[in-house]
């Protein structure tokens, strides 16, 4: 999107430097991205997902201002190193994103209940032999962080006449009773779930936050989906609990890592490479968002708090 932002962006006085290979971010590698920090006012990322911006990146970028990310992740930076260094950094959680992300994980919850990729692949064999999937229509959905895309993901399960259980740490109490939400811990929502749906940020706390006793809390006829990070869940786990059937089945909106696990061949696990926020309407709304924040903070103006990821930076001015 950055050639449509171009005439935009110069207009305003800023100067655009990419990295030397033709990547989806403009960066090759990490020695791209040094050789940026070091004359660079402000960094738009995420970058490719290999390349990580760690604490000892932030101390040689003596003229970084600002760190914005066209997206609502920020796991590859070192947020507190960014706080410390007096470094905002902004992140674009606007309204399409969520509801692409919701678009997403209702596409991969419908093909893995209805078995739509199995049964595809299947008559691309000539097999014409139909299979039974699983009903939506008034089961059980439990929404793991109902943030700004959980959140989205509940108002839709209202069309399909579903019980939405949630487990949020610091829920918004209002939304819950409009929609009738029943908050639990994990464990309870876990145990009673036909579908369990992720929708939190990667980090510490959270990395692996589903493995095998998870798994082993789950009906065997439930299925989980998971648009937010592969690292959420426990890859071994997750093949062991599809393989024996422990759970019915799992879409992921993120590759497996290992390449050759068994999960990319079984019928009842689907992944897609991190699509839930390709659409050119959001990723255009996501990258102005993004070129914006930069903009707002090199010019000195008033940052929408929204937008912010570490509003601590600022307790110092």
């Amino acid at each position: 999107m950055l050639p449509d932002h171009r005439p935009w962006l110069e207009a305003e006085g800023i100067e655009i430097v990419t990295g030397s290979a033709p990547t989806v971010s403009g960066l090759s590698d990490k020695s791209d991205l040094i050789r940026l920090l070091a004359e660079a006012d402000a960094i738009v990322g995420p970058t490719m997902s290999s390349v990580r911006l760690s604490a000892m990146d932030m101390q040689r970028a003596h003229t970084l201002k600002v760190i914005s990310l066209a997206s609502t992740g920020y796991d590859w930076v070192d947020v507190e190193t960014a706080t410390d260094n007096g470094i905002p950094v902004t992140y674009t959680p606007i309204d399409s994103l969520g509801e692409v992300v919701a678009d997403m994980t209702w596409g991969l919850l419908l093909s893995a209940a209805r078995r739509i990729p199995e049964h595809h692949f299947r008559l691309q064999q000539q097999d014409a032999q139909r299979g039974m999937g699983s009903m939506v229509w008034r089961r059980t959905i439990g929404i793991v962080g109902l943030g700004n895309v959980g959140q989205k993901v509940a108002r839709r399960a209202g069309g399909f006449q579903m019980k939405v259980l949630a487990s949020e740490k610091h829920p918004d109490m209002d939304f819950c009773r409009q929609f009738g939400i029943e908050l639990l811990p994990l464990d309870e929502l876990l145990a009673q779930a036909d579908f369990v749906s992720l929708h939190l940020r990667l980090n510490e706390e959270t990395e692996g936050i589903i493995g095998a006793r998870e798994f082993g809390l789950m009906k065997p006829t439930s299925y989980l989906i998971n648009t937010s990070r592969w690292r959420l869940v426990d890859e071994e786990a997750l093949t062991d609990a599809i393989v024996s059937g422990a759970i019915a089945g799992a879409a992921i909106d993120d590759p497996p890592e290992g390449v050759a696990t068994a999960l990319l061949q079984h019928p009842n696990a689907i992944f897609t490479p991190h699509l839930g926020n390709k659409v050119p309407e959001n990723v255009d709304a996501v990258c102005r968002r993004a070129y914006q924040n930069a903009m707002d903070v090199l010019d000195g103006r008033t940052l929408d708090a929204r937008y912010l990821v570490n509003p601590k930076v600022f307790d110092n001015d």
